[in-house]
């Protein structure tokens, strides 16, 4: 399963600030010097030429014309030519006095624009797009799940898979579509003469329908095992490469689709099952008739033991203390992820601003321990302080001097400190990848066999 990581550590984080340069940190630097009144003279031109400052066009330096043009222009008012004169001159002189204090004015506003930036402390909000609307409405949806004892997982998923498609799906095509798997695995396991009430008989008859070839004769019905999709199984170009609707369309899905369409067939035909996560990964498992834990394999279309999920080599103590990985999850933990599946579409198609963090708030409120929801705060405070960083044009060191962005940089190097003690550690794409081919060897391949051959003969018992 993909899972985003930003830069983790403080010193890629002050190395990354340190390569920036501040232009008009720059000038000031060597100003001091020159005086005030030529200081904002450069900074006034400065302003005037990226347009940030409409220039008064009555305004001139050195003598101004109008002071020289006045004696020609300006008509007596009386026969004294001394007084006429003095008038004329008094009158100038309040205009200019006037145009001087409102330069003076203009100045004062550039000089406290560049001393005192205006600082935007919140990620840009992306409710104005009209399709934001579909995904606020799943959230909805979704939260009222959460307040009752149980809730419909096939809804709920696609709920969040409608949302990135701008709400265009059809839920009564989709539960149809379902209802007619159901009624293939309900009359393969008549065929079979499965025990419709035992729950390993359910679970075994849906493994099958995912990893064999599966035929009815008397209904001309046949099925082919699904298979792993190679191209872009991380959904990083496409995030609809992780939708159970997208499996259903190609027949190829990865360890997101696969096991979330197994849940969703359990709900069905009323077996019980659980998603289960280990790094970079997720998986089945049930339990048979004698409440033994079974692990399901959809990816290569086998069962496995605990110690090949433990054999990848990144499964942390603290991981399995804190029960992050190799746990059944339960309705309310399962509804948490797929919160975190709704503020990943979201992310990717729009990007990262207030609804993302509300939506993963409660999801962790449903499952405080929630590895891949911790993951994205930790994206979103990552953002966050550096979208505040950039505004404010100073690195890590510096960051004191502002006390809401020194809040936030608080905050996210907490955030990190929480993921690692929880005991993720990310597994490279080559690990992953040379950890599930490792099923196909023939070790693991016949302890699948053995395990299948065992659970069959359990139902061959309990019929």
């Amino acid at each position: 399963m993909s899972k985003n990581k930003s830069p983790r550590t403080k010193q890629e984080i002050g190395k990354a600030q340190r390569t920036s340069q501040c232009f008009a940190c720059q000038t000031l630097a060597f100003l001091p010097s020159l005086g005030w009144t030529v200081l904002i003279l450069l900074l006034f031109l400065t302003l005037k030429s990226y347009g940030q400052v409409q220039t008064p066009q009555a305004a001139t330096f050195g003598i101004p014309q109008s002071l020289s043009s006045s004696y020609q222009n300006q008509p007596p008012t009386t026969n004294n030519p001394r007084s006429n004169g003095i008038a004329v001159y008094e009158n100038d002189l309040k205009r200019q006095r006037a145009k001087q204090q409102k330069m003076q004015d203009i100045y004062r506003d550039v000089e406290r624009t560049n001393a005192k930036p205006v600082i935007n402390y919140n990620l840009p909000s992306y409710r104005h797009i009209p399709a934001t609307a579909h995904y606020r409405n799943a959230f909805a949806e979704l939260s009222k799940m959460a307040d009752t004892t149980t809730y419909s997982v096939q809804r709920a998923n696609f709920i969040v898979e409608n949302a990135f498609y701008g709400n265009q799906g059809n839920y009564e095509s989709f539960d149809q579509l379902i209802s007619q798997i159901g009624q293939f695995l309900d009359w393969k396991m008549k065929e079979l003469n499965y025990n419709p009430s035992s729950n390993l008989s359910k679970n075994l008859i849906l493994f099958q329908f995912f990893s064999d070839t599966l035929k009815i004769e008397s209904e001309n019905l046949e099925h082919l095992p699904f298979k792993y999709e190679f191209d872009d199984y991380m959904g990083r170009n496409d995030w609809a490469n992780m939708f159970v609707s997208k499996l259903l369309k190609t027949n190829k899905g990865q360890c997101h689709s696969l096991p979330l369409l197994y849940l969703i067939l359990a709900e069905e035909i009323n077996a019980k099952a659980h998603l289960a996560f280990s790094p970079n990964h997720s998986y089945i498992k049930f339990q048979d008739d004698n409440g033994k834990w079974i692990n399901v394999e959809l990816t290569n279309g086998m069962l496995t033991t605990n110690a090949f999920v433990l054999q990848s080599g990144y499964m942390k103590a603290e991981a399995l203390q804190n029960k992050i990985f190799m746990q059944p999850l339960t309705e309310k933990q399962l509804l948490s992820e797929m919160m975190v599946d709704l503020a990943k579409g979201y992310s990717k198609k729009f990007g990262y601003d207030k609804f993302v963090e509300q939506v993963i708030g409660k999801a962790l409120d449903l499952y405080p321990t929630n590895v891949f929801a911790q993951m994205v705060k930790s994206d979103y405070q990552t953002l966050h302080f550096m979208y505040v960083q950039k505004q404010l044009k100073v690195g890590p060191k510096d960051i004191h001097q502002y006390p809401e962005a020194k809040i936030l940089l608080d905050k996210m190097y907490a955030q990190y400190d929480l993921v690692d003690n929880l005991g993720y550690e990310e597994m490279p794409l080559a690990e992953y990848k040379k950890w599930l081919n490792s099923l196909n060897e023939a070790k693991s391949k016949q302890e699948s066999k053995q395990m299948i051959l065992k659970l069959n003969q359990n139902i061959e018992l309990n019929r």
